[in-house]
């Protein structure tokens, strides 16, 4: 089942994983932070914003805040990878001094993007950082580690521009037909909000509702039922942040049509109560 994954960003707002290689659960998912990752082996799909693609070693993949994305690995490989995922408000302070690069980082915290996924060696210098800031989380004093978290964030952002500008000067590839997952994700995306019908959608797709079930279970490992109540929640969650709309609002906007069913089902999945979560950015 789909859920807004529940990082700890309370400890210096920051996350590191270096090496990890415990399994990826497959479910439609999103988190409130922004996330790097660099994929040293493994293979499989990604959905992210509705579209599919393949993803395979010597990978940089960046993530926005509250981006419902979906990883499938392929069973047949193992799976490496390292990331960081950090609270974007709380870093922001530290590029005041450096106006261009700030620009470029809200660009990446805010802005519709056309690419997300880089081929990067792991020889390449941006890729080496996390293995310098894991030894050095090993080796400096607790206290310090914010510290050591703002640098590297610096000195990423620094790496990362001049290779996002050359892959977004590019020419880009002529755009693909959408496949019948994807054109199903786009639907969601618009009648999230509506009470769901699945004979609606069957219309829109033109296939019987028994096949595109069986289709986008296929392609995705999830069922509709579950991106679309991963959108729900991933909704409520960006606006329990970013607005000021209350509980009962924010139910409606999400497409829940009942506020004792949304505040169930919101504690089920995130394990406190939309009060809780919006109450952890007010006490940011």
């Amino acid at each position: 089942m789909a859920v807004i994954e529940h990082l700890d960003l309370t400890d210096n707002h920051f996350v590191l994983k270096y090496h990890a290689d415990q399994q990826m659960v497959n479910h439609f998912h999103a988190h409130r932070g922004m996330e790097f990752m660099y994929i040293y082996k493994g293979k499989g799909h990604l959905m992210l914003d509705s579209r599919m693609y393949e993803f395979k070693s010597g990978q940089l993949i960046f993530f926005q805040p509250f981006q419902l994305h979906c990883i499938r690995q392929d069973n047949t490989s193992d799976y490496i990878r390292s990331y960081v995922v950090f609270e974007p408000s709380l870093f922001d302070t530290y590029l005041a001094p450096f106006p261009v690069l700030r620009s470029f980082f809200h660009h990446l915290w805010k802005d519709q993007l056309t690419k997300q996924i880089f081929e990067l060696s792991e020889e390449h210098p941006l890729v080496l950082l996390y293995k310098e800031l894991h030894e050095r989380c090993s080796k400096v004093p607790r206290n310090t580690l914010a510290e050591e978290y703002g640098l590297f964030f610096v000195r990423f952002l620094c790496l990362l521009r001049p290779l996002w500008s050359e892959y977004n000067s590019s020419d880009g590839a002529s755009i693909r037909s959408l496949n019948h997952a994807e054109r199903i994700m786009d639907w969601v995306e618009e009648h999230y909000q509506e009470p769901f019908s699945i004979h609606e959608l069957a219309k829109e797709v033109h296939l019987s509702h028994k096949h595109i079930s069986a289709l986008f279970k296929q392609k995705t490992g999830g069922t509709i039922t579950d991106y679309l109540m991963a959108k729900r929640l991933n909704q409520a969650c960006l606006l329990l942040k970013t607005s000021s709309k209350t509980i009962s609002e924010i139910c409606l906007e999400s497409g829940f049509a009942n506020l004792s069913y949304f505040c169930q089902f919101f504690k089920k999945r995130m394990s406190i109560t939309p009060y809780q979560y919006r109450k952890q950015f007010l006490d940011l």
